[in-house]
């Protein structure tokens, strides 16, 4: 430490900043331990928002998307089931037509069908489409509908 500059109080010294090295001016180790520390926290705090969010966000094509981009690998396609749903094996195999847009596409599926599964709800199927024409789902999700809607009730009266 040097002694104050001329003017200042007695017995008040400069502190000069010193690095690890003992060098003035740079910053110490131990700040560069925290920087570093900080720069890994908000990196992995970065990963995990990313991650988090990746995994929740629903991507899906239409049935016309997927027609006009054709992919060899599995694709999730939105549509609304109609009204030719046969279930065999127990419920456990369901065949319907889902149509979006004006397009329409043969669905297959084997597994577990959601409660809500009924004609005219909207539905995400993950698969691909085969070379028969049919779309082979692995996985069939509903998309709930709303509990709220615009439409009055008959008798009812508004409020």
């Amino acid at each position: 430490m040097k002694s104050a500059p001329p003017g200042t109080p007695s017995g008040a010294r400069r502190v000069e900043s010193r690095d690890f090295m003992g060098t003035p001016g740079m910053l110490s180790f131990a700040s560069l331990k925290w920087l570093g520390l900080g720069a890994v926290v908000a990196a992995c705090v970065g990963y995990l928002v990313v991650s988090a969010t990746g995994s929740s966000a629903e991507y899906y094509q239409t049935i016309a998307e997927m027609r006009s981009q054709p992919s060899s690998g599995d694709v999730r396609v939105l549509g609304t089931v109609q009204d030719d749903v046969v279930r065999s094996d127990g419920g456990l195999h369901v065949r319907f037509t889902a149509a979006e847009g004006g397009q329409t596409m043969p669905v297959d599926y084997q597994g577990t069908v959601p409660d809500i599964f009924k004609p005219g709800i909207q539905v995400v199927v993950d698969g691909r489409m085969g070379p028969d024409g049919v779309f082979h789902a692995r996985t069939l999700e509903a998309k709930c509908p709303s509990k709220f809607s615009s439409t009055q009730s008959q008798g009812t009266p508004a409020s």
